[in-house]
């Protein structure tokens, strides 16, 4: 029988396992066949930190968080204990013992004295598929709590700005069950299997419930992907090493700068009617054409971008405060070898707007997911070395909140694990300081040449806007 929900894609096992399943989509299918290959360590997954404190003792601390991640599942967000096979995405009802095992799965309290690189490298080789929230105090019994919570989770199931969301209702749950009575209440009251009807649908489900794709969304469609093919071939990023050697570990550069230079650089953002997502990819696009080899310079870039659909849904859609579902679509970006900066800063603001057009979201979902699948298979032919970047709190609109009650979260940061060539750049803001991170697998690329680009961004926004960006504080890290 079919859930009596919003989640009407899921139907139930009709052999009496009380298993739930729907199929999986064409976007999700691909992602899982990646995960699926054999490699050292799992592809693309997700490492989502929070550095946050609290008044309240360590050993209060530790059992909420672990209650919070309880709740999550059972009050809000079930798709976190979702599992697949044979082409379907499946959610079985649990009894109580059966929780248990699963919190004792996927809940984990770091040793005394364990650092966060110590568990990113612990968790290298766990291949379960399912999430696992990390927590890392840094304080001991008797002392008020200070440490890292990290989510592993596999980019099947979300996207960045979903991990914010996930970790943001993690700690809500948290501080009320530190300091309230309703989470206690519902997890008392709870009638185990009820989390069902929180299952999510697909992405296109939720965008296009009962629509299917017109011939007009179709050429809008093939619109998009015709210009995008017209800048190939696209700008790669130089390898240091050779691209067919084994992958090693995961480095990554990030600089934060000051609330005061953050500020400096959104004012002459306005001034110039850019905005600054754009203004900081049009300056990464500058420096990684400074690093380029001279064949590549006089290349077009051509590159996905994920928007996230979440913060975009109606306000009364239930699937805005759900992290655990995958929300990007992207968009497809290009800019011509040559542009100067501020046109191409413009531009690429011009381009982000399809991301908020109601065609594009309600009417384009289907048919841009179907086309992107046959691009994405068509991906062997494009550079084996690529520039990537992605937006979080900015374009995306979304970012984990600094203060949930009594906790504060004082720090923030995301990466996924490039097994391959290319690298990932990040930039978000919070507490009002920028970031700007870089990460990418040390196999292929040197230290040197990833700090250049970090360099070249900022002189860039020094010669193009006037803004000398003042560091708060710089981190090199290897996992």
């Amino acid at each position: 029988m079919e859930v009596s929900t919003a989640s009407s894609s899921y139907t139930q096992d009709p052999s009496g396992s009380g298993l739930y399943q729907r199929p999986l989509t064409d976007g999700e299918r691909g992602m899982i066949l990646g995960i699926e290959q054999p490699s050292i360590r799992e592809l693309i997954r997700i490492h989502t930190f929070a550095d946050f404190h609290s008044s309240q003792p360590t050993e209060k601390v530790i059992p909420a968080v672990r209650n919070a991640w309880k709740a999550l599942r059972l009050l809000k967000s079930p798709d976190i204990a979702t599992t697949f096979g044979d082409g379907f995405k499946r959610y079985q009802p649990c009894s109580g013992s059966e929780l248990d095992q699963w919190l004792e799965q996927t809940f984990l309290v770091a040793e005394s004295k364990s650092t966060t690189e110590d568990v990113v490298r612990k968790m290298q080789s766990n291949r379960g598929y399912l999430p696992v929230l990390y927590l890392v105090p840094q304080s001991n019994a008797g002392e008020a709590f200070c440490g890292s919570l990290i989510l592993f989770i596999s980019h099947w199931r979300t996207e960045a700005a979903g991990t914010f969301k996930i970790l943001d209702q993690v700690f809500d749950y948290t501080d009320d069950l530190l300091h309230g009575t309703a989470t206690s209440q519902a997890l008392n009251s709870y009638t185990l299997g009820s989390e069902v009807n929180l299952l999510t649908p697909s992405m296109e489900d939720i965008l296009m419930p009962n629509k299917e794709s017109t011939d007009a969304s179709k050429s809008r469609v093939r619109k998009h992907f015709e210009n995008f093919n017209a800048h190939l071939p696209q700008l790669d990023f130089p390898v240091q090493g050779d691209t067919k050697n084994p992958p090693a570990n995961t480095k990554l550069s990030r600089r934060r700068y000051t609330i005061a230079s953050t500020s400096e650089l959104v004012g002459a953002c306005r001034s110039h009617s850019i905005s600054l997502t754009a203004a900081i990819h049009s300056a990464y696009l500058s420096a990684v054409w400074s690093v380029a080899t001279p064949d590549s310079r006089q290349k077009n870039y051509a590159s996905l971008m994920p928007a996230q659909v979440r913060t975009r849904l109606p306000k009364s859609s239930p699937y805005r405060s759900q992290g655990a579902w995958s929300a990007a679509q992207f968009l497809m970006l290009t800019a011509q070898a040559g542009q100067d900066y501020m046109s191409r800063a413009k531009s690429l603001k011009s381009q982000y707007t399809l991301a908020d057009q109601q065609t594009w979201l309600f009417e384009d979902t289907r048919e841009t997911s179907a086309q992107m699948l046959n691009h994405l298979a068509s991906m062997h032919a494009a550079p084996a070395s690529m520039p990537w970047i992605t937006s979080h709190g900015v374009l995306d609109r979304e970012i984990l909140m600094a203060r949930h009650g009594d906790l504060q979260v004082d720090d923030v940061f995301v990466f996924a694990d490039p097994l391959g060539p290319g690298i990932v750049f990040g930039l978000w803001s919070f507490k009002g300081m920028l970031n700007l991170e870089i990460h990418w697998n040390k196999s292929f690329h040197s230290d040197q040449v990833i700090e250049s680009v970090l360099d070249g961004i900022e002189q860039v926004i020094d010669q193009e806007l006037g803004i000398q960006l003042e560091l708060n504080e710089k981190f090199l890290l290897e996992f």
